[in-house]
């Protein structure tokens, strides 16, 4: 019975199960066709998409149409002739085909939705279509060549995909097409020229595509109803056709970031509606022409990042509209017109980077809209105008780099929004005006490199808004105020190579938010104040090259951030307290040339951050060496010379890491280590240390061999210089006699024979292997390894400056062999070999050893264990993190392999000339392509009609030069940071 009761309430189920199955189908096949089709997009979407969209869950499928769902709009017949799901996330594989048989479709917006997979070719069926944006998505494959069947068509939005392949001639045949947005793909070939037949097109967008190559066709200048054309970002070359003169009704012509050459075309004057001209990061020449200045609608003139040349036409100040003018990094030259103070709306005007000569015209101080001023690293001379002044809106004003004379103005006290003033390196005198100070918003002042007198006046404080004071290498004297502590803002003080005398104030310590203190090269006296270590953020601390007495401050110890650490020459003494082990961070430490006494601290030991350098030289330590400073793996740089240490050395050995050592005149005594690292360094390394000996195990003074230094006998040099000489004539000899026989055994066989060993390795101590034909001889390098042409050391060898008899420089490499195998120097082989033989414009010659990555493998070789001091590498190559840190991980090989893989992928050098580009390292050009496609990405697309800019000054000097081996630091390389807020950090259509 149980049985039976179950198997019936089983069947209840299962009839229960069919009905609602067959309801289901009942409903469905009720559905008109076009409510079928839409199904296939429904059944193709993401399960978890259906049930959180309310869009989709609104699709109710008892009835008859689907013209009341969400998202469609159906004629009055009833069929579907609009599908409008934008930003709904479908997450399809692919495009249903199945929405092709909506034959009376209209409009068709799936953007922004997920969809990956092709663009089904049926979409050619939907003749009555107008407009198709399947833009930011994940497309791939080509644009459908049967798109052209769309005779109907008007807008095309495909932007923002990953359709490759090339633009389809057949889109000529959508005669009233309005907007075509191709950009931001990966198509490829060129521009069909056939699209010159579009009379009815407005929008033309085909940028973002790096693999878009060729001319831009002429036949583009008939499309005289265009109002876009945006093909940056892509591969496109030859010169802009003159023939875009005729576009009549052009707005925004965005062309830059492409290989385009050749000279502005002066037919651009005709294009009177023109409002946006983006020519920038182009190869451009010539001279600007003048008849730009017809350009009454002019907004934005980008040109900067180019290889212009000649004056700025004084026609451009009847541009009466521009509001950005950005000229800079080109080769222009002559004088600034002073007829640019007529463009009243002007808000950015950027010249850096050029050869401008002449005084800063007064007339720029009409230009009462302007925000940015940037005139850097030009041949400027005169003074500063006072009518800057009247600049009341002006926020940052860069003139650093140029040879300006005179005095600050006071009347940049008047500039209330001013934010950001860099005067650096030029030779401006007299004082600072106090009035600076009372600027409320004022964040940056850097004025370094100048010959300014007078004091820092205490007014300083009144400028709360301070986050960097800049003011080294200047003439300033008097006393550092007090009253700088109450700069609670400030993060960088810089006031080295100056004359401030008298103490420093302990007030300072009340800056707690300060990571830079530079004082050296000043005429500080008295002791260090212990309330220094209040700076708790403290990344570099620099007090040498003064006065200052007394003990250092155990509170130093609360610098745990402190990553540079330098005390050398002054008239420190007592003993170095135990608390600098809390310095973790710290890479460089320098007491020297002071007077300080004791034992060498044990925790020294434990600062195993340090890399760069430990200069405890010129000082009266006494005692060992600590054995715990055999921690101190990763050190490149010790001196210990002119103390009093004694005991033996071993402890050195451990320091696998170094690459330089001098521990002279001390009364260091026993065996010299025997690593490969002591057997490279000179006799100064040692010299005034009697008691230290050579030894061939390490542990044991070598009664065969001499004590370094310790050649006192005449007779023994002689013998020693006879057997020396004796051993070579016996090796040129025998080599000699090796040489003759090898060549009559090769004359016997007829000369048919392979090279003989040796001749196409590196094997030790000398291989002259000419890649490139050199205009000198082996001998010509030779007599340049001496020890006062060593420009480096390292794990593989020795670097040595050679001048050859032509006067041309060269680096040599002496590689030294590791074992009895020839490990490093096969190490290098491979590398060279291809190196070598490589032709390439943006690869150095090399000539007898050039290799920029490659060192980290070396390193974790098992016969390395240690650095290199200096990377006589290629400027551009080498990671970021080596220029700051000394330091090289793998990460430093990936770094420098990326570049030139970049190098190979864009065509562009690690750093553009000036004179040949725009002078931005290549990692630091890919990462504002990354930014501006970032930015592209949240826009409107190609739907939006204007453009965001996004403008800030920067802090290590012009963003468009700036060597990335200084960008994780927070000092630049010279001590230097400047402009980097151009108008080229924002977005312009592409």
């Amino acid at each position: 019975m149980g049985i039976y009761a179950g198997s019936c309430f089983s069947c209840y189920h299962l009839l229960c199960f069919f009905c609602v199955i067959l309801g289901r189908t009942v409903v469905v096949s009720s559905l008109s066709p076009d409510g079928r089709a839409l199904l296939s997009l429904l059944s193709a979407a993401d399960a978890a998409s259906k049930s959180s969209s309310s869009v989709l869950s609104s699709w109710d499928l008892s009835t008859p149409t689907p013209c009341s769902w969400q998202g469609i709009t159906c004629s009055p017949e009833a069929r579907v002739v609009s599908l409008s799901l934008p930003n709904i996330f479908l997450n399809l594989s692919s495009i249903p085909s199945q929405l092709s048989s909506l034959s009376s479709l209209q409009l068709l917006n799936l953007s922004s939705t997920n969809i990956s997979g092709t663009i089904p070719p049926s979409f050619g069926q939907l003749s009555n279509l107008r407009l198709l944006d399947l833009s930011s998505n994940s497309l791939s494959g080509p644009i459908p060549l049967e798109l052209g069947r769309l005779t109907s068509l008007q807008f095309l939005y495909l932007n923002s995909n990953r359709l490759s392949g090339r633009i389809p001639w057949q889109l000529a045949n959508l005669t009233i097409m309005q907007v075509l947005c191709l950009q931001d793909n990966l198509l490829n070939g060129s521009i069909p020229s056939q699209l010159g037949s579009l009379l009815s097109l407005q929008q033309f967008r085909v940028g973002g595509n790096p693999y878009l190559t060729g001319e831009i066709p002429l036949q583009l200048g008939l499309l005289t109803n265009l109002t876009t054309f945006g093909a940056a970002a892509s591969g496109l070359s030859g010169v802009i056709p003159p023939t875009f003169g005729n576009l009549v009704n052009l707005q925004t012509l965005a062309l830059y970031d492409t290989d385009i050459f050749g000279c502005l075309p002066p037919e651009l004057g005709q294009c009177s509606e023109l409002t946006n001209l983006y020519l920038h990061m182009n190869k451009l020449t010539g001279s600007i022409p003048p008849q730009l200045g017809k350009l009454q609608k002019l907004t934005s003139l980008l040109l900067w990042g180019n290889n212009l040349s000649g004056p700025i036409p004084s026609e451009l100040s009847n541009c009466s509209s521009l509001v950005v003018l950005d000229v800079s990094a080109n080769n222009l030259a002559g004088e600034i017109p002073g007829d640019l103070g007529k463009l009243v709306l002007l808000q950015q005007l950027h010249l850096s980077d050029n050869s401008f000569t002449g005084s800063i015209p007064w007339q720029l101080g009409n230009c009462t809209s302007l925000t940015t001023l940037q005139i850097d690293k030009n041949q400027l001379s005169g003074s500063i105008p006072w009518q800057v002044g009247n600049l009341k809106f002006l926020q940052s004003f860069f003139l650093w780099g140029n040879s300006v004379s005179g005095t600050i103005p006071a009347a940049f006290g008047n500039c209330s929004e001013l934010y950001s003033l860099d005067l650096s390196r030029n030779k401006l005198a007299g004082s600072i005006p106090e009035e600076l100070f009372g600027l409320k918003k004022l964040s940056k002042l850097l004025l370094l490199g100048n010959s300014l007198t007078g004091g820092l006046p205490p007014t300083v404080a009144n400028c709360q808004s301070l986050v960097r004071l800049r003011l080294g290498e200047n003439q300033l004297s008097g006393q550092i105020p007090k009253e700088i502590g109450r700069l609670q803002n400030l993060v960088f003080l810089d006031l080295y190579t100056n004359h401030f005398s008298g103490r420093l104030p302990h007030e300072i310590g009340n800056i707690t938010v300060l990571e830079l203190l530079d004082v050296h090269n000043n005429y500080l006296i008295g002791d260090i104040t212990f309330q220094l270590g209040e700076l708790v953020n403290l990344e570099q601390l620099d007090l040498s090259q003064n006065s200052f007495t007394g003990s250092v401050p155990l509170s130093f110890g609360n610098f745990s951030y402190l990553n540079k650490l330098i005390l050398s020459n002054n008239l420190l003494t007592g003993s170095v307290p135990q608390s600098i082990r809390n310095l973790q961070k710290l890479t460089l430490l320098d007491l020297s040339f002071n007077n300080f006494s004791g034992d060498i601290p044990s925790e020294i030991g434990y600062i195993t951050s340090l890399t760069i350098g430990l200069d405890l030289s010129n000082n009266a330590f006494t005692g060992e060496i600590p054995e715990a400073m055999s921690g101190l793996t990763q050190l490149q740089s010790l001196d210990l010379s002119h103390n009093m240490l004694s005991g033996k050395i071993t402890v050195l050995s451990f320091m696998t890491s170094l690459a330089s050592l001098n521990i002279s005149y001390n009364n260091f005594s026993g065996p010299i280590p025997v690593t490969r690292f002591f057997k490279t360094l000179s006799s100064n390394s040692y010299i005034g240390n009697p008691n230290l000996c050579e030894s061939l195990d390490g542990s044991t003074c070598s009664s065969g061999l001499f004590r370094r230094h310790g050649l006192k006998s005449a007779k023994m040099i002689a013998l020693v210089t006879l057997i020396l000489a004796s051993v070579t004539l016996a090796i040129t000899a025998s080599w000699i006699l090796l040489t003759r026989n090898q060549n009559n055994i090769e004359e016997k066989s007829g000369g048919t024979s392979a090279a003989p060993p040796g001749a196409d390795d590196f094997s030790f101590p000398w291989a002259f292997i000419p890649f490139q034909k050199p205009s000198f001889t082996i001998d010509n390098i030779l007599d340049c390894l001496k020890d006062e042409n060593v420009i480096g050391k390292g794990c593989s060898g020795v670097v040595f400056k050679a001048e050859m008899p032509n006067g041309e420089l060269i680096a040599v490499k002496k590689l030294w062999k590791t074992n009895k195998d020839g490990e490093t120097v096969d190490s290098f082989a491979a590398e060279i070999q291809i190196l070598g033989h490589i032709r390439h414009r943006n690869i150095v010659k090399l000539l007898a050893y050039l290799a920029d990555f490659g060192l980290a493998k070396l390193m974790s070789s098992p016969s390395y264990h240690h650095a290199m001091s200096k990377v006589a590498g290629s400027y551009g190559y080498i990671a970021p993190e080596y220029g700051y840190t000394m330091n090289i991980t793998e990460k430093s090989d990936v770094y420098s392999y990326g570049v030139v893989l970049l190098e190979i992928l864009s065509g562009r050098s690690a750093i553009e000339h000036q004179a040949a580009g725009d002078g931005l390292h290549i990692v630091e050009w890919v990462k504002r392509k990354n930014g501006e496609l970032r930015t592209s990405s949240v826009s409107a697309g190609c739907k939006a009609s204007g453009s965001t800019r996004s403008d800030g000054a920067g802090d290590a000097s012009n963003t468009r030069d700036r060597c990335v081996l200084c960008e994780l630091s927070p000092i630049g390389e010279a001590n230097h940071e400047g402009s980097g807020g151009t108008a080229n950090g924002g977005q312009e259509p592409t």
